[in-house]
Parts: structure tokens; sequence; C-alpha cells
């Protein structure tokens, strides 16, 4: 089993794809997504409400008699198969995707999104759908924001005392796998964005507790057991997804924010504006803010 685990993880994080018979596990894995003419959203940081409430429920939306009766029929039906025709999803999200974003840009109940769309739900398409309208590869970019990142992020001296610095240092000691360490670390980068830009970090990540944010927001259980870690991302305080590890979960988070149109609230806007800037290359990745810059310059502390 540990040689299965040390495997998965060197796959991971070196990009190796080998043949896989579980469907889920491919879908989850795969990072060729379609390409259209969209629109990229405006910046986290225009988008500012302290504390946004999910959507009220309203009437479901009814399609009867439409053109697109079909194909949500459809895929209705393919979501509730064990082996599923992605290529066909692929083809049928792409004709949708109008009356879905039209769905969402008025306000539709996330419940009824996914009612009708319930692919959404599944990593990939959530990837796919965030590429459809920014043309942007999110796994892709996410998986660069931490290799280049963690480090320095761990480095700082305002998360030294941090609980999840803390517990990184404590089950670092217990293990001297490459794969494994780095593992940690990207975890561990990841959890901790929040606290490096002073946000509110209860609406970016609930580790080992209950989730209380209504905004997307990730469910973190044994961050850095590499044999009971569970990651989740919430809407509404309900599970939109199993994520496979912190770098998919960071992902789905951002692309959440885009792909139903939900405003960031105020107290986490800092982070999301930082990891957006990277996403869409507005700046270089070259380096942290200057605010973050900043910890660098406290009592040196001993990098990981």
């Amino acid at each position: 089993m540990q040689l299965l685990w040390k495997r998965a993880l060197k796959d991971r994080f070196k990009y190796v794809r080998r043949p896989i018979e579980d469907d889920e596990q491919v879908l989850r894995n795969k990072c060729k997504f379609g390409h259209r003419r969209g629109q990229t959203r405006k910046s986290f940081a225009e988008n500012k409400p302290d504390d946004v409430q999910v959507q009220v429920e309203e009437e479901p939306v009814h399609l009867e008699g439409s053109a697109m009766d079909v194909h949500i029929k459809w895929l209705k039906q393919e979501y509730m198969k064990t082996q599923r025709n992605w290529k066909e999803v692929d083809n049928r999200m792409n004709v949708t995707i109008e009356i879905r974003r039209k769905m969402i840009s008025d306000k539709a109940p996330l419940k009824d999104i996914l009612r009708l769309f319930p692919f959404l739900r599944c990593p990939y398409q959530l990837f796919r759908e965030f590429q459809l309208l920014t043309h942007m590869d999110i796994y892709k970019k996410t998986v660069e924001i931490l290799e280049n990142y963690s480090e320095n992020i761990l480095s700082l001296y305002v998360v030294r005392n941090n609980p999840i610095h803390i517990m990184l240092q404590e089950n670092l000691k217990r293990h001297t796998e490459e794969d494994i360490l780095k593992y940690m670390k990207m975890t561990a980068a990841c959890l901790l964005l929040p606290d490096v830009f002073g946000d509110d970090s209860s609406l970016f990540a609930a580790v080992n507790e209950e989730v209380k944010a209504v905004t997307p927001v990730l469910e973190v259980k044994n961050p850095f057991n590499v044999n009971s870690c569970e990651f989740a991302l919430y809407v509404g305080r309900e599970e939109l997804t199993q994520l496979d590890d912190c770098t998919m979960a960071l992902a789905a988070l951002v692309a959440a924010f885009h792909v139903f149109d939900i405003p960031c609230p105020k107290r986490i806007h800092r982070t999301l504006n930082f990891l957006e800037s990277l996403v869409f290359e507005v700046r270089s990745p070259a380096s942290l803010p200057t605010q973050v810059k900043r910890g660098l310059e406290a009592p040196e502390y001993p990098s990981i």
C-alpha cells in the first residue's frame, strides 16, 4: 500500500500519466481542456462584499420545449452511469454553455444549476468550464504557483508560530521520501496563504473542523497524513466535490468563484487576488508582493 502511495505522489508531481482504469481518476487527472471564446471575469479586488450570502432559493428554471432539453437530459442520465462517455460529455457541455451561463448570470440557485448540469461537480469539468471562460489552464497554473512559492511562504516569519506550520514541522520528521516531503510543504503553503496576507483563513479552508463559510471554501482533514488526508470543496455549506490533493483543491477553489460568478468576500480578497494575478499572468510570478516580502526581513528563521 505504501509503495502505491509513493508511486501516485511521484506521478502527480512529475506529470507522469499512466493508463488508469477508473474513469473518475481519469477525470481528475485529465488536463487537456477545450477552447472557446469567452470573457475573463473582473478582478477579485473589484468585488469585495464582506459576507456574501448564497442566493435565496427561487423557482427552478424550466427549459421544457427548448432545444437544450435533449442535451440536458442526456447529461443528467450520463452522470448517473459508472462508465461515462467523456468525449460526448465535453461536446454537450460545450453546446449548453450559453444557457448555463445565463442561469448563473441571472443568479439561479446553485442547486438548480447542478441539477441540470451535475458534471460541474466533477473537478475536470469545473476546470474545463473555467478554461472555456478564460482560456487559462487553472490546474497547470496552480501547480506552478505552489511549486514556485512554497519554500518562500514557509520561510516567512509571519507563519512561524502558525498551527499549520507547527503541524508541518512535526510531520516532516516522520518522513524522508522527497516526494512526500514536497507534497507536505505544498499543502502547508496552500493552507497558510490567508495568514500570509492577513486574511480570514476560515473563508479559505476549514482544517479538521466544520465548514461555516457560505462562499466557496475548502474542507481539509488530516492534511499531513499520507494515508488519510481528505480535500473537498464546499459552496453554501454543502459539499460540491472531493479533490485529490492541495493543488487540485486550490485550483477548484479559485475556479468556483469564477465559474459560479460568486463575488469574493472582502476578508479573503487579498489572498484570492494574489492567486488570480498569477493565474491570469497579470503579475510576474518571480517574487511575492512587497507586503509579503517584508516578512522575510523579520528575525531569521531556518527554512524547511
